[in-house]
């Protein structure tokens, strides 16, 4: 099975989970704009034959599967992977689940019930978060971030990614609040930088070792900053475009690097 545009579309959407659990890898991606779907029907879900998905097992360092769905089967549902293991398949441990169902994206963990026949058996999840896909998909970045608040505290964190739009960072403290309006400057490797007005949406403690909180940013553009956050995500994006599509069928199907 080869790989199609929405396969390449969903691995841009999906931020790079590095060594995160499984628990606190789901929140980037679910950082503001989400329903809380408790105890789903199949029919809610709106799942459709092809659509992609990828599943993250909690080993970790595991960078994903790749997948599609097929069809549902009572309350289990069925996902092929794109590139079949030649070897016996390993039961999967309570994994986590991302799914294009356009034009939203699902996160959820399921229960791995059996594989046969190269397709994966699923329970059906009792908890699933879902947002509408950005028109405007992050890109994951390696970079700092200062963020200067209104009192005059100061604090460096580390960006996770970002789009003209917003962006996900952590920090080693947790003193800034949703709703508040800080000033952040963060630079984009190769690309340039940006300075400008922030308003904090989202706060969330993962664990991490040096960095415990998650935060997610709005940025309140100028129209010159606006052009300026555009020209450095378009630069950043194309270069994570190219990487996604020399490195998707490696990456995604289960084969080491």
């Amino acid at each position: 099975m080869s790989l199609s545009e929405d396969d390449t579309e969903l691995a841009l959407m999906i931020p790079q989970r590095g060594n995160l659990p499984l628990v606190d890898f789901l929140p980037l991606v679910f950082l503001s704009g989400y329903e809380d779907l408790m105890l789903p029907e199949p029919e809610t879900l709106a799942l459709k034959d092809g659509q992609s998905g990828i599943f993250y097992t909690p080993e970790s360092g595991d960078s994903g599967t790749l997948c599609h769905f097929r069809r549902w089967e009572g309350h289990e549902f069925l996902l092929e992977p794109v590139g079949p293991s030649l070897a016996e398949e390993k039961p999967l441990r309570k994994p986590l689940l991302f799914l294009l169902a356009r034009p939203r994206i699902l996160g959820f963990f399921a229960d791995w019930k059996h594989s046969t026949q190269g397709l994966h058996y699923f329970g059906l999840p009792t908890r699933v978060l879902s947002r509408k896909a950005r028109s405007e998909r992050r890109v994951k970045i390696d970079g700092n971030i200062l963020i200067r608040a209104k009192d005059g505290r100061t604090v460096y964190g580390k960006l996770h990614d970002f789009s003209p739009g917003g962006a996900s960072l952590f920090l080693d403290r947790g003193f800034l609040a949703p709703g508040e309006r800080v000033l952040v400057e963060f630079e984009i490797p190769e690309c340039g930088s940006c300075e400008t007005v922030a308003k904090i949406t989202r706060r969330e403690t993962i664990t991490h070792p040096l960095y415990p909180y998650l935060y997610g940013i709005h940025f309140e553009l100028t129209a010159a900053q606006k052009r300026k956050a555009e020209h450095l995500y378009l630069c950043k994006k194309g270069e994570q475009m190219q990487q996604v599509v020399n490195s998707a069928r490696d990456r995604f199907s289960g084969r080491a690097l």
